[in-house]
């Protein structure tokens, strides 16, 4: 119904008498506008009225809106695009680390003695805390130094600990944590992970993959209030670089009714899409009244649109499920919901008219996907099921043989964590993937063979910054490297213009919105950015240092800066 109501507003706006239209509410005026549209890919100016764009055209096409009450905008030659839309993220998890659990920064791996220190401190800060949870460790920390339960032990033996690493699926429990939860040396592997154990059979104290959860569910969920204080502190910065669209890889009841909430009070700057989690990742609580209950949750700018299951794990740890096996190994991964059942999965949701988005790193894990929406297809009807834009999520590795199944089923492909340049988290993945590390997140092939190509961040896992996202996409260099620098995969670059569509209209098209916001267009929603810089007309190893000046939300304008923002 939402949808119809979004179509039906903005066709009254278009259809207004002309002199109604002669009234923009605010025209924006010597522009240098990157629209994303191929019919008109240039603009000069732009006209809003009621939240979205009415005209796209020459400044003089635009003034012949301007009325005595019309707010003009002089945006005097600087550079405009549609706002970015990250297809991929976890923005409320992102803040309520740091705002309830304990947090480390891995992206600047401490020493095994500072990771022990602020452990410590949190502990002592925190004495209330029945169970002291966080993340995200660094392998890069424990290159010399094992981590294992001992080592959390040494500075915490009294309270149980559970903290994830930088993939967010394997994590590190000390003792306490691990009796607690009545895990002993006789506990049986679950289905889609393991206990991590010393060569004796004894445990180490890591849990890879579902193992994590066997711990984590006995640990308290956040509250309400935490879960709303959060999302308000955090969705308005992502105007800040830049994004005003976003699909959110994860959810529950609470992080519905907090959204909904911003919503409701005229907080919510962002398009948000969620993908609540079927059974949650860490507590293991059904969400499927959540699903059953989504257009209760929905609003203008809040929908519910799927549920997230899961294929496989990550490459570290080697439980990405990959059709050929690790280098010098017979393991080919894990699968973390077994083929068949995801399979059935896929096909039950469907036929209840619900998307699926699936992680997926690996290649066999998107095989599984693929064959899971092709039996769909076979069951409820191809057009139904392509109609739901089933979303595979992360690709880590892909196999160009899937191209074409992948286009007959309408399957949108994501391409997340941005990690997809040379940085210390590849150098760890080496010992695992051996040569198949030039493989890994190959954007460019895809999008030449005509998939469905979305950008997404997996921030916390990576950065949100599209700009370091979107230089490095097109270089596959570290932001600002230059020509002779390190490269990860060279045939997997795309151009700046792919890069940018994928940013904007992949995320728009995977969200079921390509109609409403991802470009700039006459009757979309007025969602767009002004930049210091043309993107086409610097080097693209100075991408990266990109800032937003003005970010604008239907119209309204919902962030102004002049410094550069990025995390």
């Amino acid at each position: 119904m939402m949808r119809l109501t979004t179509a039906l507003l903005a066709a009254a706006v278009l259809a207004l008498p002309a002199h109604a239209q002669a009234t923009a509410d605010t025209i924006f005026l010597n522009g240098a506008f990157y629209t994303v549209e191929d019919a008109q890919p240039r603009a000069e100016a732009v006209a809003v009225k009621a939240g979205r764009f009415v005209s796209v055209g020459s400044n003089a096409e635009v003034q012949r809106l301007k009325g005595p009450e019309t707010k003009v905008v002089d945006l005097k030659g600087r550079f405009a695009m549609p706002g970015f839309i990250d297809a991929h993220t976890h923005p409320i998890r992102s803040q309520l680390m740091p705002d309830v659990d304990f947090r480390i920064d891995a992206a600047v791996p401490p020493s095994p003695e500072e990771f022990s220190a602020k452990l410590a401190a949190y502990a002592e800060a925190n004495p209330e805390k029945p169970w002291i949870v966080g993340g995200a460790f660094s392998w890069g920390t424990f290159e010399k130094v094992p981590l294992n339960s001992a080592f959390i032990d040494a500075t915490i033996d009294d309270r149980p600990v559970v903290i994830e690493d930088e993939t967010g699926h394997i994590a590190i429990a000390n003792s306490k944590a691990l009796e607690m939860s009545g895990v002993t040396e006789d506990t049986k592997d679950p289905t889609g992970g393991y206990f991590g154990r010393e060569e004796d059979g004894s445990l180490n104290g890591l849990l890879y993959e579902t193992a994590m959860q066997e711990v984590f569910k006995h640990s308290p969920n956040y509250t309400q209030e935490q879960v709303y204080a959060s999302a308000r502190k955090i969705l308005p910065k992502l105007n800040e670089i830049g994004i005003t669209g976003i699909k959110v890889a994860q959810g529950d009841h609470l992080w519905a009714g907090a959204v909904k909430r911003l919503d409701d009070e005229g907080a919510l700057t962002q398009q948000v899409s969620m993908m609540v989690y079927e059974v949650d990742f860490y507590r293991r609580y059904s969400n499927l009244p959540v699903i059953e209950n989504r257009e209760k949750l929905s609003t203008d700018h809040f929908r519910i649109d799927g549920i997230k299951l899961f294929a496989d794990g990550v490459p570290f740890g080697q439980t990405m499920l990959i059709k050929r096996p690790y280098p010098g190994t017979e393991n080919h991964g894990l699968a973390m919901t077994p083929r068949d059942e995801l399979i059935e999965k896929i096909v039950t949701y469907n036929g209840m008219g619900i998307s699926v988005m699936v992680h997926s790193t690996g290649d066999g894990g998107t095989d599984n996907v693929i064959a899971g929406v092709e039996a769909s297809m076979e069951r409820h009807g191809a057009e139904k099921v392509r109609a739901l834009r089933n979303h595979v999520a992360h690709n880590v590795i892909v196999d160009p043989a899937d191209f074409e199944r992948m286009k007959y089923t309408n399957t949108v492909l994501e391409f997340s964590p941005s990690f997809w340049f040379p940085r210390p988290i590849i150098d760890q993945a080496k010992p695992d993937l051996g040569d198949m590390i030039d493989e890994v997140w190959p954007l460019g092939p895809p999008l030449r063979a005509g998939v469905n190509v979305a950008i997404g961040s997996d921030w916390n896992q990576a950065q949100a910054d599209p700009f370091i996202n979107t230089e490095t996409l097109v270089t596959r260099r570290a932001p600002g490297a230059g020509e002779g620098d390190a490269i990860l995969g060279k045939e997997s670059a795309a151009s700046l213009e792919q890069v940018l569509r994928a940013y904007t209209m992949g995320g728009a098209y995977s969200m079921f919105m390509e109609e409403e916001i991802g470009s700039i267009r006459t009757g979309k929603r007025a969602n767009f950015i002004v930049l210091d810089r043309d993107l086409f007309e610097i080097p693209v190893n100075q991408i990266h240092e990109t800032v937003v000046n003005q970010t604008w939300f239907e119209g309204k304008l919902v962030y102004e800066g002049t410094e550069k923002v990025s995390f």
